[in-house]
Parts: C-alpha cells; structure tokens; sequence
C-alpha cells in the first residue's frame, strides 16, 4: 500500500472519530486493529491525531494573518466536512488538500520525503539530533509520531547516526526488514534480493517485517546481515573502520558478487537510462573496490577485469551493456 492511501486512511479514521456521533467502542477497537497492522499506519494516526488536537491551540497562538488565516481555514473546513462525514469523497478531499498541509507545516519531518539523485549523496539533521546520510538514487520518508522515529527506505541506502531517545526508538522501515536502533550508527541498503543491515556501533535490533518481532536479532559492531522475507540471515563480520571509510569516499566494495548484480548497483548511479544484456555473465563474479558516484569509471575500471565487458551509448542515449566471451 502506498504512504499516501495510508495517509489517507489515517486521516478519514481521525476525522471519523473526532465526532462524537460515530466515537463507538467498535469503531475505537476496529481504529486500534488498523493502527497495529503496519508501523506505518502507527505513525501515520499518530500524526493525523496530533494536528487535530493543537489546530485550534496554534491558531491562537499565531502572530501572524497568514499563519492565522491558514489555521482558521483548516479548522472551518473541518467542521463543514464532518457534517458531510457521509459523504465520504468530500471527506477523503479535504484530509488530502487540508490536514496533510497542515501536517507538514507544523511538523516539518513528520510525513516528509527526502531523496538523492543518481550519484549524488546528501546529509540531513533531522529535528531530534538524528542524522540520515543518503547514498546516490536513494529515496527516505520520515514517519516520526509519538512512539516511534520511523524511516521508511523506499530504494536505495541509507546511513544513520542516532540520537538517543529511550521513550522513542528510531527504526528504518525497508520492504523486508525493521531495523530498530538501540542507540547507534547502522547503514541499511535496499536490494532485490532483501535488505543488507551493516552495524557500525553500539546494538541493533533487526527482524523480518513478514515474521514480527518475535523473529528479531541483536547485532553489535561489525555484524552485516542479509534480510528477507525467509528471515535472517547468517551473521558476517566486517572491519567496521574499513566500511565507514568507504562510505566516506563513496567507494563501491564488491565482494565475489555476480557480475549480473555489480553492473545493477554500478548503472544505479547512472543519470540516464541503461540496459544490461546478461548473456554470457553467467557464473562471473567480481571483487573490487570502485568509485560509487562515478559509474562510468567504475564500468572502466570493470572492464579492465572482464575485456569481454561491453559498453557504449545508442544514439538515444541510452546506455547499454553486453559480454562477449
């Protein structure tokens, strides 16, 4: 499901329930099962619940007309709207066009994406102390609430820098795995195959989002899991120093990976489009250190131990990649 459905839900359940005609017992128990489905739609009603509770507080509080008439637009819209509560499109409209503004207005890393280009790498404080480096082609949503600082990796890596806050862990959402800081620096790569965790200090606790936390391990410095659906994988041991260096200089480090799979991350850095023919890739593997924001380089430096490796742009710049044994 995507953030912005959820969004959407979170809104109309707040809403609904911030009327006294439909704040039943069902309703409040069917609104508490929904919430304990996905960390997302925690975060999510966390977040619709606390604009709706300080509107009307901030408004008085606001010096200036803009910020004013902002505020009392929202709260007048959300009194028309919730005598129309039956009609569920206007309603679904206005949590879209009105409280989600408002949100990111007030809470500026509540709900809020952040994304790098192909090869471009960025870091950002966010407002609890907490750092996110993203790697080039990558792709972050903040979901901070009440309970939990959420990052959802959508595509590409990322590395955190944690700020300690026992009453809130911070946890990186990927597509297969939640890994929940316990007061550390981890980096967390989204791959087809599943999610890499790499700890860098201090303790992580990482577990498949299919299986729960019952499923979940405590890592330490060092420890480089591979995360799937299946569950986690066997623990390795990098040289923690080594791979923080080589996040610094943006180097790429391959270790006996498939060509197939070394081409994928290299052109993932590539502005433009690629296509990669793997015939006749089959059973190569590569162990290399190449630049990671400079993957016309890396294909050269590539080339040099596989000269069947071919490489070149069509008149439609498009790059493309073949082997010739």
């Amino acid at each position: 499901m995507s953030s912005t459905e959820i969004e959407r839900q979170a809104a109309q359940w707040v809403v609904l329930l911030s009327d006294p005609e439909q704040f039943t017992e069902q309703a409040q128990a069917e609104f508490r099962a929904w919430r304990a489905q996905d960390p997302r739609h925690e975060a999510a009603a966390a977040g619709m619940e606390t604009v709706l509770g300080t509107v009307k507080k901030l408004a008085v509080q606001a010096n200036n007309a803009p910020g004013r008439s902002a505020l009392d637009a929202g709260l007048s819209a959300r009194r028309k709207l919730l005598r129309d509560w039956r009609q569920g499109m206007m309603l679904s409209l206005w949590a879209l066009a009105i409280i989600l503004p408002i949100l990111a207005f007030l809470f500026p890393w509540s709900n809020q994406s952040l994304h790098t280009a192909a090869g471009q790498w960025r870091s950002v404080v966010l407002e609890d102390g907490s750092r996110l480096e993203l790697a080039g082609a990558s792709r972050v949503k903040i979901l901070y609430s009440k309970q939990y600082r959420d990052i959802e990796l959508l595509e590409g890596q990322v590395r955190v820098v944690v700020a300690k806050q026992p009453d809130r862990p911070l946890r990186v959402l990927s597509s297969q795995a939640v890994s929940q800081a316990l007061g550390t620096e981890f980096i967390v790569q989204e791959q087809p195959q599943g999610t890499l965790l790499t700890v860098l200090s201090s303790r992580v606790l990482a577990y498949p989002r299919a299986q729960g936390p019952q499923a979940a391990r405590e890592l330490g410095p060092g420890d480089q899991v591979q995360i799937d659906a299946q569950g986690l994988g066997a623990n390795r041991q990098t040289d923690v120093e080594r791979s923080k260096r080589n996040w610094d200089q943006r180097q790429l480090v391959l270790e006996h990976m498939p060509l197939t799979q070394a081409l994928e991350q290299i052109t993932r850095q590539y502005p433009g489009k690629t296509q990669v023919n793997p015939q006749g890739m089959t059973g190569l593997t590569v162990s290399a250190v190449l630049p990671a924001d400079q993957p016309l380089s890396a294909l050269a430096l590539l080339k040099d131990l596989y000269p069947g490796l071919q490489v070149q742009n069509t008149p439609d710049e498009i790059l493309t990649i073949t082997f010739r044994p």
